[in-house]
């Protein structure tokens, strides 16, 4: 009898704690990751980080270029309320495809004509739309700068860097907030990034989600105090 007591108070017990983490939970700000596949290399770091702090959350999908952001945007937000959207789009949007649309792997090697998937201006007029849907969720949103890829060299180093030059001019005419990632990265690429010098080793990633949870952080302090 007395461990039959034993059992059902711990039962008890566990069944209050988490009705309490369940109760603490739907208090905690409900954050969405949206981003390509950099993103889903930082985004379970940045759920440890934020353990207690947010609701971190991301589509189930590596959400590639802004094209594929107009086409799934309003899938990705759903109906929940949003109060905060950390969001990049940009190493896609560089990739050179052939003349029937097909991703070109090796650059060097191709022979037959080429493009950039997105220019600048098509870049911009995605990302705007991009931003006009989800700034009409209320929630507070986060652009993070698109990473460097350090094996390419030349004009093809820079197309990042010119598309982030497009993002950040939006950014700044729309006052959201800024998570300069690819500053962050550059001077320390060998370091953090993979073989691929594109993808980030265990190291990268936990840079990365330092640096992501902080301008979470940082969002929610400025909500709280708002």
């Amino acid at each position: 009898m007395r461990s039959f007591h034993l059992s059902l108070l711990g039962t008890v017990a566990m069944l209050l704690l988490a009705s309490n983490a369940w109760s603490q939970g739907k208090k905690l700000p409900r954050v969405l990751i949206i981003g390509d596949s950099i993103s889903l290399g930082y985004t379970d770091p940045v759920r440890k980080q934020l353990d207690g702090v947010a609701v971190v959350l991301r589509p189930n999908e590596n959400c590639q270029h802004t094209g594929h952001g107009v086409a799934r945007i309003k899938a990705w937000l759903g109906d929940g309320k949003w109060d905060m959207i950390h969001f990049n789009w940009g190493i896609w949007d560089t990739h050179m495809l052939s003349e029937k649309g097909g991703l070109i792997s090796n650059e060097t090697k191709f022979e037959g004509k080429m493009h950039i998937r997105h220019t600048p201006e098509k870049y911009r007029e995605n990302l705007t739309k991009l931003v006009d849907a989800m700034e009409k969720t209320g929630a507070k949103l986060i652009w993070a700068s698109t990473t460097p890829i350090m094996n390419r060299t030349g004009k093809r180093f820079d197309d990042i860097k010119n598309l982030n030059t497009v993002a950040e001019t939006l950014m700044k005419e729309r006052k959201i907030a800024i998570n300069d990632l690819y500053s962050s990265v550059l001077p320390n690429a060998k370091e953090w990034q993979s073989g691929d010098k594109v993808h980030f080793n265990a190291v990268g990633n936990q840079k990365l989600a330092k640096q992501v949870s902080d301008s979470i952080r940082t969002a929610i302090s400025t909500n709280v105090k708002n």
